[in-house]
């Protein structure tokens, strides 16, 4: 995997980090000042001209200054310590998806995660935690200071629309992984950082739907020309519908996601290859991707996601799931990379570029998932013989060539949601979903035990960054999770 650019810092200290282009920021130090966090962007859509620390008042004066933060704002999503490259480890080989089997890379830091030893000062959990505050204070930015700039109405709304979807996302990612946050939603002065506590799981949830719902009233259903692949109003519905099954709130859930699965915009892709195919990206499956570009100037591109140059990766377990004839299966085997020492799954695979780098979009939530998601929700609600539950989960074991399920199969509510989750492994695998999957249905520690590790049940959280214990100092109000 490629390794983290970016050097992350506390929450109490990342809203007062001065703008670089290089993410590469120095650990241990509290800063004292406020400046605006706006690095250059990646893609067609997030390019940007390069700025020199801008005084944040002054700087939010334009519709372009907007466009300007707001692709910041995407720019965080693509950091390494994110979508670029650690989701894989913290959320993917976390699961029994993946294997870390290199024990001597990067000292350990990645392997420890996957086998349950990871420290508190584990590096890549404190970058991780400290590049999803700083997505989130670029937006706290954005809707601080956009409602007193005059412009177009509709230009303004999706503005605060793509700022909410944003926040939302990272705030989600945050609470799966951690639990209790500190939850600000406005961009805060060093007093203020000072002071932050970890908010109640039920409070940051509460926020993400507010922020959705306002996203998808916000938001265009899409967009033309180089804007295309930015959120949309189906984008930031198919992540409400998520959040609700996370919270079992089924019958929102229901309700959110029903105008997606009944309506025409997103659809299965015959092939599912095609739904990753770098010469395919921003297709009718994809509600929301992240954004890359290889060889690019900007470092466009990213490492190549799930790559092994020392054996195979991949968790027999999860191949052996996957029924005969089955075409996402190949999906999962390890391809070499020309002119590499790297194999790496045929789901994300794409060849180097002459500056060592591979562009596939990440997909965050394709219109499988909700199919899954609604077939869930639908049976939670309320278990029905082969009705709708049945057909949701049915047309993606059609796509991927495997018989499909009947009420004589499965003829209670229990045995649809066994099969629905294992349905989500197969579909989703290798896309940053199995581990939350196995944290929300409680079945973590027994799927680990597959892999042949041992999975203590108090690591279904993180453990909050040994950084951030130390700065806030306060067992009371900032304690560490429980067992760490």
């Amino acid at each position: 995997m490629k390794k983290t650019r970016f050097q992350s810092i506390s929450s109490a200290a990342l809203f007062q980090l001065p703008l670089r282009h290089s993410f590469n920021f120095r650990c241990g130090t509290l800063l004292l000042f406020v400046t605006l966090i706006l690095t250059a962007c990646r893609k067609d859509f997030l390019d940007l001209s390069p700025l020199s620390q801008p005084n944040v008042d002054n700087f939010y004066r334009t519709p372009s200054d907007f466009n300007n933060a707001v692709n910041g704002a995407y720019d965080a999503l693509q950091n390494p310590s994110q979508y670029g490259s650690e989701f894989n480890t913290i959320i993917e080989a976390r699961s029994d998806n993946v294997l870390d089997n290199d024990p001597s890379s990067g000292s350990g830091l990645r392997y420890n995660i996957d086998r349950f030893i990871e420290p508190t000062t584990n590096t890549v959990l404190r970058d991780t935690w400290g590049s999803l505050y700083t997505g989130i204070n670029r937006c706290n930015l954005i809707l601080d200071k956009i409602d007193a700039v005059t412009m177009d109405a509709t230009l303004k709304a999706r503005y605060k629309g793509e700022a909410q979807f944003i926040r939302a996302l990272s705030y989600f990612n945050l609470v799966r992984l951690w639990g209790k946050v500190p939850l600000v939603l406005t961009a805060g002065t060093t007093a203020d950082a000072r002071s932050y506590t970890r908010n109640e799981v039920a409070a940051i949830y509460a926020a993400i739907e507010t922020d959705l719902t306002a996203a998808i009233a916000g938001l265009p259903a899409s967009y033309t020309g180089n804007d295309i692949g930015r959120a949309t109003s189906g984008s930031a519905r198919g992540l409400l519908g998520k959040v609700y099954v996370t919270e079992k709130k089924y019958d929102l859930a229901v309700s959110t996601l029903r105008e997606l699965v009944t309506g025409t915009r997103y659809q299965l892709l015959p092939n599912v290859a095609d739904v990753f195919a770098v010469t395919n990206k921003n297709n009718a499956e994809l509600l929301f991707a992240v954004k890359y570009r290889k060889g690019g100037l900007l470092g466009e591109g990213h490492g190549s996601w799930f790559g092994t140059s020392i054996g195979d990766n991949i968790e027999p377990s999860l191949r052996a799931a996957y029924p005969t004839g089955d075409k996402r299966l190949p999906l999962t085997v390890q391809v070499p990379v020309p002119s590499s020492i790297n194999a790496v799954p045929r789901k994300f695979y794409d060849e180097l570029s002459s500056t060592n780098d591979v562009g596939n979009d990440f997909p965050v939530l394709r219109f499988a998932d909700v199919l899954l998601l609604y077939a869930e929700a639908l049976n939670q609600v309320g278990y029905q013989a082969n009705g709708d539950a049945f057909m949701a989960l049915n047309r993606v074991r059609t796509r991927a060539g495997v018989a499909t399920y009947t009420s004589a199969q499965l003829p209670t509510k229990e045995a649809f949601q066994t099969a629905v989750i294992a349905e989500r492994r197969l579909e989703l695998a290798l896309e940053s979903d199995r581990w939350f999957d196995l944290i929300r249905t409680g079945t973590a520690v027994e799927a680990i035990k597959v892999t042949g590790i041992t999975m203590p049940a108090y690591r279904v959280l993180y453990p909050i960054p040994q950084s951030e214990i130390d700065v806030y100092n306060n067992p009371t109000t900032f304690p560490q999770n429980q067992g760490y």
